[in-house]
């Protein structure tokens, strides 16, 4: 349960093999008669070659091995940020994949259920986890301006359709609470196998509009922790940084430390990859117990971090911006507007701009 394995893999032609290896020396779960969704991450229905969503070569193969393995029946899904009706993942592949390896699409917009969370909380998710025996998180390595590092672990939060998402930011505005929420999402998520698409990564204003980088690895792991943990150090962060790593680990999630049977993220950290800036916690009781009683203190805190800058120059009028802000700062008048006091700093539209005309100021 608590292996980890890293492969290296230069390109997507060399996928198979590089998938074949971490499934034999990790534990993968039974597959035979299983019903399985596959859950790619889908930021935005971009092409492959733009790197912000999962390559389709990947989940092509995952998909494979679990019919290969008896599985009954293979979902394909995910859910961007602005959830069109039809979408089906067309311009970033997931769609030829299902074609091809006669997978089905699950439509997340469909009748989404409600659920309960252990902490008390209510949320919407994916009606096809009704359906699924277990989930297959295949996740992109990417930095993400509100956790750092995206994985396996926040890939869950696609399970929440469209618009559903964005008013958890505005519940949980802190890095540590949207961090501890995730966590609490992870646990109905029913993922017990997780892979990173760590081919080509993204470095610098992740998870939409960093800097492609050739990273040349895949991860795969049944402890999804475990996987996100290793790739936050391969990107050369302290595993203390993390906000869910944090989150899981007073959760009491967080496993003894993996045994890695390829490669060890020691030897191969990436000294030189341009990463989302720490604000560092001051200890464990005010970094992760404190912000659960001062939770009013919570907008203060993020109004110290960066405000999204907007160039106008490069707005298209799209308007997904102002369409997907939890808190209802931005305004479209002939340019884009933003209102630093209601502001949140979720970077909800960063992640959405399709033109790159939002930035984050990176140190």
């Amino acid at each position: 349960m608590n292996r980890v394995a890293i492969e290296y893999c230069q390109d997507y032609s060399r996928i198979k093999e590089a998938v074949d290896r971490i499934v034999s020396c990790t534990t993968f779960p039974d597959c035979q008669g299983r019903t399985i969704l596959v859950k790619p991450n889908i930021l935005s229905d971009s092409r492959p070659e733009a790197g912000i969503t999962t390559h389709p070569a990947l989940v092509k193969e995952v998909v494979a091995l679990c019919f290969e393995r008896g599985a009954k029946k293979v979902y394909v899904g995910d859910s961007p940020g602005l959830h069109n009706p039809g979408f089906r993942g067309q311009n970033c592949g997931m769609d030829e994949v299902c074609r091809q390896t006669g997978a089905q699409w699950a439509d997340f917009s469909k009748s989404p259920q409600s659920v309960l969370l252990a902490s008390g909380e209510r949320v919407k998710v994916a009606s096809v986890l009704n359906e699924v025996d277990f989930t297959i998180s295949v996740s992109k390595f990417k930095t993400h301006q509100l956790m750092y590092s995206t994985g396996p672990v926040k890939n869950v939060f696609g399970l929440m359709p469209g618009l559903n998402k964005s008013p958890m930011h505005l519940r949980h505005p802190s890095r540590e609470d949207f961090a501890a929420f995730i966590v609490e999402l992870f646990k109905v998520s029913k993922v017990v196998y997780s892979f990173i698409d760590a081919v080509i990564g993204m470095e610098g204003s992740g998870p939409a509009n960093g800097t492609l980088r050739h990273v040349g690895l895949l991860f795969g792991g049944a402890d999804a922790f475990l996987v996100d943990r290793a790739q936050a150090l391969v990107m050369g962060y302290d595993e203390a940084d993390i906000p869910i790593l944090n989150a899981a680990r007073l959760a009491g999630l967080m496993s003894e430390r993996p045994d890695y049977p390829i490669l060890d993220p020691a030897d191969i950290v990436i000294p030189d990859f341009r990463r989302i800036s720490v604000e560092r916690p001051k200890g464990l009781f005010s970094s992760l117990i404190l912000p659960f009683f001062t939770r009013s203190r919570d907008r203060r805190k993020t109004a110290r971090r960066p405000a999204p800058q907007f160039d106008n120059s490069r707005c298209i009028h799209c308007r997904r911006c102002v369409q997907i802000c939890p808190a209802g700062a931005l305004r479209h008048d002939g340019q884009i507007t933003v209102d630093t006091a209601k502001c949140i700093r979720c970077y909800c539209c960063a992640e959405m701009c399709p033109a790159d005309a939002i930035r984050v100021e990176e140190n």
